[in-house]
C-alpha cells in the first residue's frame, strides 16, 4: 500500500497564512514607530514600559506589556471600526459602552447607580452654603447624554427608566440646596428636535450651553439676553468627540461647533495661571481633535474671566461669580461672563481653599455647574469643607 501525503496542499497553505500574519505582524509591529497619542481615541497610548525587577514581579511590568501591544498593533484604528461594524452587524445595540441611536446619534451608556460619591459631594455642598448663608449658592446640573437624547437611544434600551431613577434617587439628599435642574429644559428641547447636545460627544452644543445660561439666569431672578442678541459663527464642521473616539463606529458623521459672539466679548481677558489672553475662545484647539477646548481652554485648575479696563462690558455694578465647574461650563462661561466677573475653579485639580479664594476675590454668589456623571462618579465637591470653621 502507497503512504498518502501526511498533508495536503490546504493545510500547508493554512500553516502558512497563519505564520505570516504572526510573523508579518511582529514585524510590522517592530519597524512601526510608536505613538503617543491617538487623535481617533483622544487618549494617549501606552509606549514601551520600562523593565525593573520589581515591576516584573508585581505584575505591572506583564500588564504593561499588553497595553503596549494593543495599543502600538498595526492598523489598529482600522481593526477598532471594523469591531464595531461586526457588533453592529450581529444585530447588538452597542460597542464598547456606546449606543448606536437614532439620526445618527451615539451616546454613552450608563447603568443604574451606586450614590456614595455624590452623597458625600452633596453633603459637602450643604456645609458651604450653610456657612456661607449670605452669599447665594446654587447647584446647577447638566444631563447626560443618555438622560437628555433618551428619544434618540435604541428602542429596546431603558434609557427613560434608568435617567428617572437616577433623578428620583438623588431629589431627596438636593433637598435643602438650591438646585437648577438642566436636564428636564433641554430633554424638551432635544424630543422638539433642536441642537443642543452633540451626537458625537457628550457635551451640550453651543446652543444647549445658551439655554442652560438662561435657565441659570432665570433662577438668578435676572434676565437672560435673548438668543437674537447673538452672532452666531460656525467655528468648526468637522468635530468628532469622545463618545465618538469610544464608539470606533466611524461611519458617523461629523458634528458642528458655534461661537455664540457677543459686543465687546473679544474685551475680555482670561487668565489661566498668570498670563491674561484677550478673548474666550482659543482657536488653536480648532486645529486638532480636542475641538471642545476652544472654549476656555482644556483642563486647568483655576481660570479668571473680567472685562479689560475699557471694556463696554465693565462696570461697577458687574458681581463676583465663584464658577465651580467641570468641562459643561467651558461653554457656558461666556455667557455668564455678559453679567459677572467669574472665577473658575475645578475641584479636581484645585488643591486651595474654595473659602480662601471666596475671601480673597469678594465673591457675590456661587454656581456649581456639573454634569450629572461628575455628581454621581467623583467626590471633588467634598473638598469644599476644607477652611471651614
Amino acid at each position: 500500500m502507497n503512504k498518502t501525503n501526511k498533508y495536503s496542499i490546504c493545510d500547508i497553505i493554512t500553516v502558512s497564512g497563519i505564520l505570516l500574519l504572526i510573523f508579518g505582524f511582529s514585524l510590522l509591529h517592530i519597524l512601526t514607530p510608536d505613538k503617543s497619542f491617538s487623535e481617533d481615541e483622544n487618549r494617549s497610548l501606552q509606549t514601551f514600559p520600562k523593565f525593573s525587577a520589581e515591576t516584573l514581579l508585581n505584575g505591572k511590568f506583564t500588564a504593561a506589556i499588553a497595553s503596549y501591544c494593543s495599543d502600538q498593533m498595526p492598523f489598529r484604528d482600522t481593526f477598532v471600526g471594523a469591531k464595531a461594524v461586526t457588533e453592529i452587524g450581529l444585530g447588538k445595540i452597542e460597542n464598547n459602552g456606546v449606543l448606536l441611536g437614532q439620526n445618527g446619534h451615539i451616546i454613552a451608556k450608563q447603568d443604574y447607580n451606586n450614590y456614595s460619591d455624590a452623597e458625600s459631594s452633596i453633603a459637602a455642598l450643604k456645609r458651604f452654603a450653610e456657612y456661607y448663608g449670605d452669599i447665594p449658592v446654587h447647584l446647577a446640573v447638566a444631563g447626560r447624554s443618555q438622560d437628555v437624547l433618551a428619544s434618540y437611544a435604541p428602542a429596546l434600551y431603558p434609557a427613560e427608566d434608568i435617567s428617572r431613577k437616577t433623578y428620583d434617587d438623588l431629589a431627596p439628599m438636593l433637598d435643602g440646596l438650591n438646585y437648577i435642574n438642566l436636564k428636564e429644559p433641554l430633554k424638551a428641547r432635544a424630543e422638539s428636535g433642536e441642537y443642543v447636545y452633540y451626537r458625537t460627544d457628550h457635551h451640550w452644543t453651543t446652543l444647549g450651553a445658551y439655554y442652560a445660561y438662561a435657565e441659570i439666569m432665570r433662577a438668578y431672578g435676572m434676565e437672560p439676553y435673548p438668543l437674537e442678541y447673538f452672532d452666531r459663527r460656525t467655528a468648526s464642521s468637522d468635530f468628532y468627540g469622545t463618545t465618538w473616539s469610544k464608539a470606533g463606529m466611524k461611519w458617523i458623521g461629523p458634528d458642528t461647533i458655534e461661537f455664540f459672539r457677543y459686543p465687546g466679548d473679544d474685551t475680555l481677558k482670561v487668565e489661566i495661571g498668570t498670563t491674561p489672553k484677550s478673548g474666550l475662545y482659543d482657536m488653536s484647539y480648532l486645529e486638532g481633535k480636542s475641538k471642545y477646548s476652544s472654549f476656555i481652554g482644556e483642563i486647568f485648575a483655576k481660570a479668571s474671566i473680567y472685562p479689560a479696563e475699557g471694556s463696554p462690558l465693565a462696570s461697577e455694578d458687574r458681581e463676583k461669580l465663584l464658577l465651580i465647574k467641570d468641562s459643561f461650563a467651558h461653554s457656558v462661561a461666556p455667557f455668564l461672563a455678559l453679567h459677572f466677573d467669574i472665577e473658575m475653579i475645578d475641584l479636581r485639580h484645585y488643591r486651595f481653599s474654595a473659602s480662601d479664594l471666596m475671601e480673597e476675590k469678594g465673591i457675590d454668589r456661587v454656581l456649581v455647574l456639573y454634569n450629572m456623571d461628575s455628581i454621581l462618579n467623583t467626590s471633588s465637591l467634598s473638598v469644599l469643607t476644607m477652611g471651614l470653621d
